[in-house]
């Protein structure tokens, strides 16, 4: 599985801020995370990725694109921002393979 495939995941969430947003769009490599409110772009930030309803890890990254209502960059995607994740664990990496695995049957490719 190559960093940049980038797949729809239902129930994976993220965490900043305290404010818990959806992520539309996981890999190995970065998250796409839907909120009206996004991060600055460049912005570095620190996002606990919620896997499920028991397991969670924390990530770092860069915002490095936003969607947003002014320029929609994807239209298929709501209104949030791109994370490029420059900061994650051995156990979070592996977590993430396992969820794009097991959702192998219903995930779209994009």
């Amino acid at each position: 599985m190559k960093s940049s495939q980038r797949f729809f995941i239902d129930g994976v969430k993220c965490r900043l801020d305290g404010d818990g947003l959806p992520v539309a769009n996981l890999s190995v490599g970065g998250l796409f995370a839907a909120t009206e409110r996004p991060p600055l772009l460049g912005q570095v930030v620190r996002l606990e990725l919620l896997l499920g309803e028991t397991e969670s890890y924390e990530v770092m990254g860069r915002v490095t694109w936003l969607n947003d209502g002014n320029s929609r960059r994807a239209p298929m995607l709501p209104c949030g921002f791109g994370v490029r994740i420059t900061q994650i664990g051995l156990p979070a990496k592996l977590a993430i393979v396992n969820v794009l695995k097991r959702a192998e049957g219903t995930r779209t490719r994009h």
